[in-house]
């Protein structure tokens, strides 16, 4: 039984944000979830509390993730970010992953979530 991790869900898509929670929930239930809207909302997040995994889009109304998520890296090191995008430009996701991030192209499905959850779980 893998140990209780917390993560952040950022999206302004309230179904994307549904699926992710979905996915987590039903497969870690005993993991906190949280969400964010917006980019605001997650930097505010990630302020205030240590997240394992941190979902991120790309597109968002307030900010892209490209330009937060330097920000929320610096405030979460430990932290494992995927960016969940329908963006799948190269030189975009070349850019994310540069800065460390692994790219997941959009629509979501359960086997791309927990891909991205099961990379870095050392439990």
């Amino acid at each position: 039984m893998s140990a209780a991790k917390k993560v952040l869900v950022v999206d302004d898509s309230r179904l994307t944000r549904m699926i992710f929670i979905k996915v987590i929930s039903t497969n870690f239930p005993s993991w906190d979830i949280a969400q964010a809207a917006d980019g605001a909302s997650a930097l505010a997040a990630v302020e205030h509390e240590k997240f394992d995994f941190i979902s991120l889009d790309h597109n968002m109304p307030d900010t892209t993730g490209l330009e937060i998520l330097p920000q929320i890296q610096s405030l979460q090191p430990q932290a494992h970010i995927g960016v969940f995008t329908a963006n799948v430009q190269q030189i975009l996701i070349e850019r994310f992953e540069a800065l460390g991030a692994t790219c997941y192209q959009k629509p979501l499905d359960e086997r791309k979530i927990l891909q991205f959850v099961n990379e870095e779980q050392l439990v």
